[in-house]
């Protein structure tokens, strides 16, 4: 039997900080309003950690100008999904902003399970299991698109759609960076040219 071999994100001691951080504001918040959400907060030695790993943003005109997408690639985050004490999930996101580590969020609720559900079921496929990896999501707010971004040992990458409003990403769709680049070029160019038909049209209406 082949041991399966993983690759586990170290996110940066800053952004930890800022997320125990958050926890417990959660935490208080969590006390004194009991429905605000199923998930508990607490502080993160009693709050099980899983899966971090960075959080890309596209820059979407430098992309479609041309562009290589690593070279328009900015890290805006790390992701944390979170287990309380009564196996509630919920995913915590904290922000870098110029370049230093800000608030966190927490969310729950279909996404975060879905989000979840499909990284565990990815790093078990045997086209990662048995190689490391490294994990990391993208998102492209103007697209709807959101996606698992996942690097095995370095020779092959796939972008995996998590959510995605387009007929050429769809979700839970294994792509090759080759594939992932040339439907992401061609589908932003279409939303890109239906939102200036859209403006045109708009300005034509006011005149």
């Amino acid at each position: 039997m082949t041991r399966m071999t993983t690759s586990r994100s170290a996110p940066p001691e800053h952004s930890r900080n800022k997320l125990a951080e958050a926890l417990e504001s959660f935490g208080n918040v969590k006390a004194k309003h009991k429905r605000w959400m199923n998930f508990s907060p607490a502080t993160i030695g009693r709050t099980r950690e899983l899966h971090p790993h960075p959080v890309y943003s596209v820059r979407l005109k430098r992309f479609l100008a041309g562009r290589p997408l690593s070279a328009t690639l900015k890290r805006v985050g790390w992701m944390y999904f979170l287990r309380d004490r009564s196996t509630g999930l919920a995913c915590a996101e904290v922000s870098i902003v110029s370049g230093k580590h800000k608030n966190a969020r927490l969310s729950e609720g279909p996404f975060v399970k879905e989000a979840f559900q499909l990284i565990e079921k990815s790093i078990r496929d045997p086209r990662i299991g048995r190689h490391r990896h490294a994990l990391r999501s993208l998102r492209l707010e103007s697209m709807h698109v959101f996606c698992l971004w996942i690097k095995v040992d370095h020779r092959a990458e796939y972008f995996i759609p998590v959510t995605s409003s387009s007929a050429v990403l769809r979700a839970g769709q294994w792509i090759s960076r080759r594939e992932f680049t040339k439907a992401l070029r061609s589908e932003g160019q279409r939303i890109c040219t239906a939102q200036e038909r859209m403006s045109y049209l708009l300005e034509k209406h006011r005149g």
